[in-house]
């Protein structure tokens, strides 16, 4: 009976330890992978500041461009 008890209290220490050694070795795939992806983003430019206003083909219309706001009030 002590002899099925410590084999047991064994195998549910083994099962930790492979538990633990498994979370471990997922945590530093993921973060692999996150690493992978911002230096794929950096080489392909996915960083760089993106067009805010895409212009028409119709030239009737004024441009829209953004620009600060005026600070010629009077006081």
């Amino acid at each position: 009976m002590v002899i099925e008890i410590v084999l047991l209290v064994l195998l549910a220490g083994a099962f930790i330890v492979l538990k633990i050694f498994q979370s471990e070795s997922e945590r530093k795939r993921k973060l692999e992978r996150e690493e992978r992806k911002i230096r794929d983003k950096a080489a392909t430019g996915g960083f760089a500041p993106k067009q805010m206003y895409k212009q028409t083909e119709n030239d009737s219309e004024e441009e829209i461009t953004m620009s600060e706001p005026d600070s010629t009030e009077d006081n």
